[in-house]
């Protein structure tokens, strides 16, 4: 693809993937305003959260990270039935494991409550239990549905794996609308099992249009499945980050703030990455079959050009959004989640949450790109080494500033930021040291950036004190819009002058496209 193809498929890429946080950040807050952050809404987070911990320990971002490299490579070398031979059997060995992990789910469901939840109410942990008996086959459609969207992706075919969160939030989103809780909180749980189930259907056209066909066959002796098994190990270990965390988090989060720490910290988590993840997820998405290819082709200096303008971008678009979370955080929270039962009180234990969640955004974000940078050189070790680290860290500062220091939520939160920073700025170091990613000019670039955000900071700031929020639903509006835009406005203006390598690609793209139309 060319440039312009790239920025047209990223563009419906950002839009699909933040349409689908905006439905999904929408089915929060109906669920907000239906139970607050009390022990209804504490016993549904930690059931949603335990089949996703389940899944993301036993396969999570192994199945794309491993899969991706191997078939790209028989692609590379014009193999194209022993790519989809591979495939075959890499969608099948996925369907078995997520089945195997679904069983024990369900027959281990009350055990599992009881150590995550250990400091929730003996309802509580009851009524969590029965929900993850319903949630727990979504692993079986997660692992299909990103198994399937891998297959897409090598195809050339990015625009369908972007829009499935789409789907299956609209499908929760409606289901929330229509019928609320007058089926209980077990009938959330059932839709939303729909939900994932359709992530795997809405692929099956591109599927077949791509000339995909199916075929039941198992083997583990396959050359592409040994590989993608040596791949996946340690890609594995080093998705353990977020999971482990999240495990930690919850364990902590049950015994704080009379339990509503839980519901408070995921909320706050699902704005955060709602943010970070549009961009990020999107660009690595992206990138990662062409750096796949150029790394099977060892054209070296077009794989460092794509890493480097990709990392560029994102901290671009990042750091100005880090601003805004930091300084309208209550605004943010307010207009978001605030009514119905999440009252004043869950906005403020969200949005302290949220304040020390988006001190780690930019790391986060390296985090996405740099991993898969060494996953396209079939090197998992690396990321691994280095998510280990950040899974120590995240563990002994979680207890050190909750247990030690008698920090509440905003402890773990913190704690999270910081291994954060750790491991995206370790990974850099250590691509820095392969493909030399980082030279003058990116960091002066990237130093024009941060000024620009760090001066929007001011004005957003400064406004923010001129336009305080309401109790209405408008004057929250105001009070969020009003500030980010003029923050914004000035980003815009202070890059432009400041002539960053973004604002320039972007200037001479739409230079462009007029001279083309008015030829």
């Amino acid at each position: 693809m060319n440039v312009k193809q790239i920025l047209k498929t990223a563009g419906f890429m950002i839009l699909a993937t933040l349409l689908a946080k905006v439905m999904g950040m929408y089915r929060d807050i109906l669920i907000a305003s239906l139970y607050g952050t009390g022990d209804t809404a504490s016993a549904f987070v930690t059931a949603t959260r335990i089949p996703l911990l389940f899944f993301d320990i036993t396969l999570g971002a192994a199945i794309s990270a491993s899969f991706i490299p191997v078939f790209n490579e028989y692609m590379e070398k014009d193999q194209r039935e022993a790519a989809i031979r591979y495939a075959n059997l890499f969608v099948n060995l996925i369907f078995l494991i997520t089945l195997v992990a679904c069983v024990i789910g369900m027959v281990f469901s009350r055990q599992l409550v009881g150590f995550i939840g250990d400091g929730l109410s003996p309802a509580t942990q009851e009524l969590a239990a029965r929900l993850v008996i319903i949630l727990f086959p979504s692993i079986v459609f997660t692992g299909l549905a990103y198994a399937l969207a891998g297959v897409l992706q090598s195809f050339g075919e990015f625009n369908v794996p972007a829009a499935i969160s789409l789907v299956s939030n609209s499908i929760l989103v409606v289901y929330l609308l229509v019928v609320g809780d007058r089926l209980g909180i077990e009938g959330v749980a059932v839709a939303m099992l729909v939900g994932w189930a359709f992530q795997v259907i809405v692929q099956i056209p591109s599927l077949i249009k791509k000339k995909f066909r199916y075929r039941p066959v198992v083997s583990l002796r396959d050359p592409g499945i040994k590989k993608s098994a040596l791949l996946a190990v340690p890609i594995l270990i080093s998705s353990w980050v977020q999971p482990i965390n999240t495990t930690v988090n919850m364990y902590l989060a049950s015994g704080l703030n009379g339990g509503q720490a839980v519901a408070a910290l995921d909320y706050a988590n699902k704005l955060y990455i709602i943010f970070v993840g549009v961009l990020t997820y999107a660009v690595s998405n992206l990138i990662f079959p062409s750096l796949s290819r150029l790394a099977a082709g060892e054209d070296k200096a077009a794989f460092r050009d794509i890493a480097a303008r990709a990392l560029s971008a994102v901290l671009f678009v990042i750091l100005p959004v880090m601003v805004l979370f930091l300084l309208l955080r209550v605004p943010i929270v307010q207009f978001v989640y605030e009514r119905g039962e999440f009252t004043a009180e869950s906005t403020a234990l969200t949005a302290s949450a949220l304040l020390f969640y988006s001190l780690g955004m930019a790391g986060f974000a390296m985090s996405e790109i740099l991993n898969k940078v060494f996953y396209a050189q079939h090197d998992g070790k690396t990321p691994m080494r280095i998510a280990m680290l950040g899974i120590l860290l995240n563990i002994g500062m979680s207890f050190l500033f909750v247990r030690g220091l008698g920090m509440t939520l905003e402890g773990v939160a913190l704690a999270a930021s910081i291994a954060a920073w750790v491991i995206g700025l370790g990974l850099l170091a250590a691509a820095q040291r392969r493909v030399k990613l980082v030279d003058g000019a990116m960091l002066w670039n990237l130093g024009k950036a941060v000024l620009s955000s760090l001066l929007m900071g001011v004005v957003v700031w400064l406004v923010a004190q001129a336009v305080p929020a309401g109790d209405t639903l408008w004057s929250r509006f105001v009070a969020l819009a009003v500030p980010g835009a003029a923050g914004g406005v000035v980003y815009l203006v202070l890059v432009c002058l400041l002539k960053t390598e973004e604002m320039k690609l972007v200037f001479d793209l739409l230079t462009k496209r007029f001279k083309e139309r008015k030829v």
